[in-house]
């Protein structure tokens, strides 16, 4: 999914009516419920005015997209529950690891900011999202004491996170830079919520690393999402719901297409005949 289309869907997410159960008139179908939805921050240009080096014309919307999903995981963190982990904070599921989508999609735009190490990807994230200092000691939770796979990956730490099955949201951010401010030193880039994922939970958060897809009908690199907690159709209206989900795929793919419910309907009963 284009990460133009996940700042969409996120937006709204965030709007959706939460009293709304009826799937037939949902303003999105691809818009999961979430309990944490007025949490959910939805980014645009003004929120990167403060820093001057990232030059307004080249933000578009994937790297909104990108930060938008970022930031919002950043927030959110300290309302993992340890049994449930951090894939039930937000209806998104990121398939493919921030460490790809950061490098594609936003790193290019964020060069000159970052060149000098004055201000790392944390201060970016800490500013747009409207928090203090104390976002940064936020901590996404495990289950204590789950370990499911054991990997060999290594990071500063990474004995004392795997036994308390927690992860600080500065540190998640500074590896997925490459960069520690505070140390002025290197850092190998890593997904860290994706690799405790794997060690914690299964591995589902990023667990596709940096495969990406295309773009339908084109070469173009596109992350790959989970859509969850979407509203289970009741049988009557089942081929309108699954219409609606795949049509949405195809138009975000490809705005130009606007494939309508009633298109997917019609092939439908063409096939069946």
């Amino acid at each position: 999914m284009p990460l133009g289309a996940i700042l969409k869907i996120l937006g709204d997410t965030k709007a959706e009516d939460p009293a709304n159960t009826d799937p037939l008139k949902k303003t999105n179908p691809l818009a999961g419920g979430s309990e944490h939805r007025a949490k959910l921050k939805i980014l645009t240009k003004k929120d990167f005015k403060p820093f001057s080096k990232i030059k307004s014309k080249d933000i578009n919307d994937d790297f909104l997209g990108f930060f938008s999903l970022l930031t919002s995981y950043c927030v959110l963190a300290d309302l993992t529950t340890p049994k449930d982990g951090p894939k039930h904070l937000l209806a998104i599921m990121p398939r493919t690891d921030f460490v790809t989508q950061y490098t594609n999609f936003a790193k290019p735009i964020l060069e000159s900011q970052l060149a000098k190490g004055k201000v790392s990807l944390y201060d970016i994230v800490e500013k747009v999202s409207g928090s203090d200092s104390t976002l940064g000691q936020g901590k996404f939770k495990w289950k204590a004491g789950t370990i499911t796979e054991i990997i060999p990956e290594d990071w500063a730490g990474k004995p004392a996170d795997l036994q308390a099955g927690t992860l600080e949201v500065k540190k998640f951010l500074n590896y997925i830079e490459g960069y520690d401010k505070e140390t002025k030193q290197d850092l190998p880039q890593m997904d860290l919520l994706k690799l405790m994922d794997k060690t914690m939970r299964h591995g589902q958060i990023g667990g596709l690393g940096n495969k990406m897809e295309t773009r339908m009908g084109t070469s173009e690199l596109v992350p790959i999402f989970e859509f969850r907690n979407l509203k289970p159709p009741q049988a009557p209206d089942l081929g309108f719901t699954m219409g609606q989900y795949e049509n949405t795929v195809f138009n975000y793919h490809d705005p130009l297409a606007k494939r309508s419910i009633d298109s997917w309907e019609e092939e439908d009963m063409l096939q069946e005949e």
